[in-house]
């Protein structure tokens, strides 16, 4: 069969590869999985089934239904501290990959000059390479007087995910004013995935919206909520991008589901804080529990710690599954270089307890 040739410059994500993998291991230590580990909060799901029940089954707006919208903008106003946020200024999405999709169809040509942030969410250089950008790496431990010399091209994008998928980095603001300074003098779109933003263990989490106004902000509910499989995320940006990406969204998947867009108006009145806890008491045991043993840093956000190990990655995890049944994640799908692996802690305490002494004895 005749394929466009664009197909080959993807493969199937090692992430889901990983996910297969451990179904072959009986009784796996599973360390790889990106997604929490707790049930999505009983009040949305019942927000969710009433909504269908009330026959909330049709096609929606295809920017999404006012009042989610509306309380998007209420959200991103109390919590973000983005003032001029407004419902005309919000595209409802089926997730975050949806909504990187759109921008990426929307906004980047053939030979665009792509500025990520690494180590980076592996969608970001897949899908930009499929789309025919040229993509530079930003290691994202830069300080901001490094970004003088990336002022000499005119970049069409410049993206991150803050806290960080995979390192749990949370970036400081001098470092986003800085990448917010770039972009105003280079013309390009600032992207800042905010995913995992309630997953910020030590209260340094900041949206650089709220300071630059031209910043396209996406927020998604699958990680805070364990609505993954809901598919639910939200574009805030400039006016025209909007309008412009809602016309794309016309031609592609219509509208976010309708059904899950009631279950996020549930979702931003619940208190997450328990779970949140749960979560940093977990990030602290695994730092204290490895820290000795392998060269990385304490995770400020998201679920996630990036190790730095002996060897090569693909040959660790190899080894980790035969010797120890442990699944990780290689690290060289999220940068260029194959010294690290990904660890998620979204798990329970017995499987991460099990986890910690696999990794100390390998």
């Amino acid at each position: 069969m005749q394929f466009a040739e664009r197909m080959s410059w993807i493969d199937s994500s090692p992430i889901r590869k990983a996910f297969e993998l451990a179904r072959t291991v009986e009784n796996p230590i599973n360390l790889s999985i990106g997604q929490p580990h707790f049930p999505c909060p009983p009040n949305i799901v019942e927000a969710l089934c009433k909504a269908t029940r009330d026959g909330h089954t049709a096609y929606t707006l295809t920017a999404g239904i006012p009042s989610f919208r509306e309380a998007m903008a209420e959200k991103y106003k109390r919590e973000n501290q983005i003032s001029y946020a407004h419902p005309d200024r919000i595209l409802a999405t089926s997730g975050i990959s949806s909504a990187l999709f759109l921008l990426f169809n929307a906004c980047i040509d053939p030979g665009d000059e792509c500025l990520v942030v690494s180590p980076y969410f592996l969608m970001y250089p897949a899908m930009l390479k499929f789309y025919g950008a040229k993509l530079t790496a930003l290691p994202e431990t830069f300080a901001p007087e490094d970004l003088i010399n990336y002022q000499n091209k005119k970049w069409k994008l410049i993206i991150y995910s803050n806290p960080s998928n995979p390192t749990g980095r949370v970036l400081k603001k001098e470092q986003l004013r800085a990448l917010a300074n770039l972009a105003d003098k280079t013309g390009a779109f600032l992207i800042s995935d905010e995913i995992y933003e309630l997953f910020d263990y030590d209260k340094e989490f900041f949206s650089i919206g709220s300071e630059y106004e031209k910043t396209v902000t996406l927020t998604g509910f699958s990680k805070t909520y364990n609505m993954t499989g809901l598919r639910l995320a939200s574009i805030l940006g400039p006016l025209e991008l909007i309008q412009n990406l809602t016309t794309l969204q016309q031609y592609t998947v219509v509208c976010a589901p309708s059904v899950t867009q009631y279950a996020g108006l549930e979702a931003l009145k619940t208190d997450m804080s328990a779970y949140i806890n749960d979560y940093r008491e977990k990030r602290d045991f695994v730092y204290d529990s490895l820290k000795d043993h392998y060269e990385t840093s304490k995770s400020g956000g998201a679920f996630y710690f990036f190790l730095k190990i002996k060897g090569n990655d693909e040959e660790f995890i190899k080894r980790a599954v035969l010797e120890q049944k442990l699944i990780l994640v290689p690290g060289f799908i999220f940068c260029d270089n194959h010294s690290h692996v990904r660890l998620s802690f979204a798990t329970d305490w017995e499987n991460l307890k099990r986890g910690m002494k696999a990794l100390q004895s390998l």
